[in-house]
């Protein structure tokens, strides 16, 4: 058993990306888990947040995410930071980003001794924001949901597309545009919206939103559709593909950012931004079985690489490694 604790975020019930992928790891990890007492919000709870590291002692720290701030607590420490995209700093500028970058990225990254991300992709935006020393080391994320193989007769006749999310980089929009016509019904996990409603509506298109789905009811949705629609314009890695694939659905996803990737060779993949490249993939996968099912076969293949128990060890590997050398 390596002596590590692993940090996570002060939990908040709308955010769980982080959380399951290091919950899914955590048996095989075989480490301590610390959360942080405080949420991210303001200079004061920021600095207790440092000053509660600063108190943990043990050989290696591994900050699972979000916080990349906490390392000052850890200065001159064996530590492992794990980045998964720097999606923040696109969704800001001016002083904000400048400072941003500053206390999230480079000092973070300065100090650590090592970085993880979650995808090639991911390391090379890391990298096109600084040229950075740090060692960084890609470690794909787990498959997080106990998804098994469930296959399911097609339903030509109105297929049901599963979709998830619903910020801007999911591209939700272009894609209800792609989907006017198509006979389907759209699944849309994520919060609805009197925009998003009144598109669907003008759009004429069958749909239903959920949101705050336990893991066995998003197994269960999987299980149900007949294709997830991840046409994503910006994802640092896409559990949603692998999540699909294990299931044995088949896929369409973008062909940029990391999710050709992800998908390997077990997706159909367009181009986000052009409407109609996305309505003739989807009318491509409801109409070609010899297409959807070489796909599916495919993407059962892919998400093997992406079992717990592999990206433990490498994350295992990796902690051995980093305390050998220090």
């Amino acid at each position: 058993m390596v002596k590590s604790y692993l940090i996570y975020r002060k939990h908040r019930s709308e955010f769980n990306s982080i959380e399951n992928v290091f919950n899914t790891l955590l048996t095989y990890l075989k480490v301590n888990k610390v959360e942080l007492p405080f949420f991210s919000e303001g200079i004061v709870n920021r600095l207790k947040n440092i000053s509660f590291v600063k108190k943990l002692k043990t050989k290696l720290y591994h900050i699972t995410g979000n916080d990349h701030y906490i390392i000052l607590g850890l200065k001159n420490r064996t530590t492992v930071l794990t980045i998964h995209d720097i999606e923040i700093l696109k969704r800001n500028s001016g002083i904000k980003r400048l400072l941003l970058k500053k206390i999230w990225f480079d000092w973070p990254i300065k100090y650590a001794t090592c970085i993880t991300t979650i995808s090639e992709f991911s390391k090379a935006e890391i990298l096109s924001i600084s040229n950075y020393k740090t060692p960084i080391h890609v470690i794909h994320n787990p498959l997080t949901l106990k998804i098994k193989y469930s296959p399911k007769p097609f339903n030509y006749n109105c297929p049901t597309i599963l979709h998830i999310g619903t910020k801007a980089n999911k591209n939700l929009t272009l894609l209800i545009k792609a989907l006017n016509g198509i006979k389907c019904h759209l699944n849309i996990i994520g919060k609805p919206s009197f925009e998003l409603d009144s598109l669907l509506d003008s759009n004429n298109i069958s749909y239903t939103f959920k949101s705050n789905l336990t893991n066995e009811e998003m197994i269960k949705e999987y299980e149900n559709c007949d294709l997830l629609a991840f046409v994503s314009t910006y994802e640092g890695f896409g559990l949603p593909i692998i999540e699909a694939q294990a299931a044995g659905r088949v896929v369409i996803t973008s062909n940029l950012a990391s999710m050709p990737e992800v998908a390997g060779d077990g997706a159909y993949f367009v181009n986000p931004y052009d409407t109609n490249e996305i309505r003739k993939g989807i009318l491509e996968l409801i109409n070609n079985d010899n297409l959807r099912e070489v796909l599916i076969q495919k993407g059962l293949e892919n998400v093997k690489h992406f079992e717990p128990q592999k990206i433990a060890k490498q994350y295992l590997e990796l902690y051995n490694q980093v305390l050998n050398e220090t």
